[in-house]
């Protein structure tokens, strides 16, 4: 899924569709931020972040005043209708990195062959690695045929209690250095798939 048409809004930009997403999802709070806050937030340049907004407010997902941007009515509609929920996760035994933050994908497994094209895309935007789960059968599965519900109880527990998984999910487990390196690897892996 693109969120922004890169050609409409000028040269090559620096940003990716997981940046504008973020952007919504900061100020989904309802405080007002300024340009500048919400770049060095979300890990872009000043003129990405006025490119970013800029389109948002073209689309009315944003309300931009001298004060600051707000969240519209639209934008969180839009947000809470978004196939994608992003969590923090505790430090799992299997993971590379300081910290893990996990992005469910709603109803997209078909599309997973191994996980390693998820891995490679985290990797891509600055994450350590990445961990890419299913869910079949009510049960959560890193394909070809490790069962965490089987061998990481309390990892699959605390999955669980974070997102109400269903049938057809996907899970990816995004690690890095920092929280933005680890969200930003996950959620680069997660528009890969939508």
């Amino acid at each position: 899924m693109k969120l922004i048409d890169l050609s409409r809004y000028g040269p090559v930009h620096r940003f990716a569709d997981y940046h504008v997403y973020k952007t919504l999802a900061v100020i989904a709070d309802g405080r007002r931020r300024g340009r500048k806050q919400l770049a060095e937030t979300i890990g872009v340049g000043e003129g990405s972040m006025r490119t970013i907004l800029e389109y948002l407010r073209d689309h009315d997902l944003v309300e931009i005043k001298q004060t600051g941007v707000t969240i519209s009515k639209k934008g969180l509609d839009f947000l809470n209708g978004f196939p994608i929920q992003v969590g923090l996760v505790t430090k799992s035994d299997s993971s590379i990195g300081q910290t893990a933050v996990a992005v469910l994908v709603r109803s997209m497994a078909d599309k997973i062959k191994i996980g390693v094209e998820q891995r490679d895309a985290a990797v891509k935007a600055g994450a350590e690695g990445a961990t890419t789960i299913v869910v079949k059968g009510g049960e959560l599965w890193i394909l070809p045929d490790y069962n965490l519900d089987v061998h990481k109880k309390a990892f699959s527990a605390e999955l669980r209690s974070m997102f109400q998984v269903k049938d057809g999910d996907v899970i990816i487990i995004g690690t890095g250095q920092n929280y933005r390196q680890a969200e930003d690897g996950a959620l680069s892996a997660a528009f890969d798939l939508i």
